[in-house]
């Protein structure tokens, strides 16, 4: 294959494409790098506050809610279902758009959006109105947040720095986890669910809105920093995708770790709490998956220089699915908080892999045209099915009375994503 260089930035495209490990000094040092790891670091920032005070907070939710409104587990749990739902419904139109458009209009959009569906929930006086609001701000935070600021990663730095740009990203979410559950729980023992949903919206308002005005836009000469747009990797049109089985091997990987993984995180605090820990407590721990993920998220991303992703989340799922089995052994007087400690190791390092490796998994297989859309259209894909996955663990424990079997069946369904994890490959060129 010819050697090709890049006119901007003098960048030996062919050694990018041939190694990811060799980083090349000339694209490090180019203005629109800085600009774009301070993209990244802006973006954290987003996620940190978007997730972390919603998706990753609703479970702090569960009980004061079923407590005001009167409504079961499995109708509490509906709330996280309709926000998942209605957020991965969001991503595919998100991709699709940041393919075409600024992505300006469409995150900013989307923040103010995800306030709003907090500022009604806050109003709401039932839980079917509750649950509605939920979707609308689900929607507003998947117009905001995961694809679309992967999507501006993968445009912003070059192909062997992208494994740690998506882990920073994924801190952000992370240190959110860490941070808003303990925060938002003790917020709502001393005010109300209510206005700390209120508080909520008016931090996304107030910080992640301006912010997303901002640090949301494209690269100015170039759609993918060095790489001149002839150069680019041309990939696959989203039909010619849809029908390729690799493209679904992939989908299913995700399918398969995010059910396991939201119908442990939406039971986890509510679970903690029926093994006889407080909410303080089940929050703190909850709070610890926080911490674990952000360990892990700087780790694996940092691996991913040297590693084959396919790798790396191997061996992450591996170890994952035996912290779920430790998780079982938190209710135990001797263990307990010794399960807990290595769930949390276990189980928080390696829970956000697929999120972060998926993007290079992606690339590898499909190539960057039409990235974001693809990249939404899976995550729809996987969302869709996982989104039942707290209704499905809250109905299980209306059930049978206790948590040992869902958490068994979400052991089970990541030991199962081994198979297309292992299945996955680069094209032959």
């Amino acid at each position: 294959m010819a050697r090709l260089q890049n006119t901007v930035v003098g960048l030996d495209i062919d050694a990018v494409a041939a190694d990811r490990t060799g980083p090349s000094t000339k694209a490090e040092s180019h203005p629109n790098q800085r600009q774009g790891w301070t993209l990244v670091l802006g973006l954290a920032v987003v996620l940190c506050i978007i997730f972390g005070t919603t998706l990753n907070a609703i479970s702090v939710f569960t009980l004061p809610i079923t407590t005001s409104l009167g409504c079961t587990n499995e109708e509490a749990a509906r709330l996280a279902t309709a926000f998942i739902f209605s957020m991965t419904l969001a991503m595919p139109v998100a991709g699709w758009l940041l393919d075409r458009i600024s992505p300006r209009p469409v995150m900013t959009a989307g923040a103010i959006l995800a306030a709003l569906g907090y500022l009604l929930a806050s109003r709401s006086p039932d839980i079917t109105q509750l649950t509605l609001a939920m979707a609308l701000s689900g929607l507003g935070v998947g117009a905001s947040t995961y694809v679309p600021a992967i999507t501006l990663a993968t445009r912003w730095i070059v192909p062997n720095r992208q494994g740690l740009a998506f882990g920073i990203l994924l801190s952000g979410a992370s240190i959110g986890a860490m941070i808003f559950p303990i925060l938002l729980t003790h917020t709502i023992a001393e005010v109300d669910w209510r206005s700390t949903m209120q508080a909520i919206a008016g931090m996304i308002l107030l910080i992640c809105a301006p912010l997303l005005l901002w640090l949301a836009r494209m690269p100015g000469n170039t759609s993918v920093v060095g790489l001149q747009p002839a150069d680019e990797p041309l990939g696959h049109g989203i039909g010619h995708a849809l029908r390729m089985p690799r493209y679904w091997m992939w989908i299913a990987m995700q399918l398969l770790l995010t059910l396991s993984s939201l119908g442990i995180f939406i039971a986890l605090v509510p679970y903690l709490i029926s093994a006889g820990y407080s909410a303080q407590d089940a929050a703190v721990f909850y709070a610890g998956i926080g911490a674990a993920a952000l360990i892990g998220n700087f780790t694996f991303g940092l691996l991913s220089n040297r590693w084959r992703a396919k790798n790396i989340l191997l061996i992450g799922t591996v170890i994952g699915t035996a912290g779920i089995l430790c998780l079982l052994g938190a209710n135990d007087p001797v263990l307990g908080l010794g399960a807990i400690a290595l769930f949390s190791l276990t189980w928080g390092t390696t829970f956000n892999l697929v999120n972060q490796l998926s993007p290079l998994l992606l690339v590898e297989a499909m190539g960057q045209r039409n990235f974001g859309s693809l990249l939404g259209i899976g995550n729809l894909m996987a969302g869709l099915g996982s989104a039942f996955s707290p209704e499905a663990v809250g109905y299980l424990v209306d059930t049978t009375h206790t948590y040992t079997l869902p958490l068994l069946l979400c052991g089970a369904l990541a030991a199962t994503a081994l198979l297309p994890i292992a299945l996955q490959h680069r094209p032959r060129a």
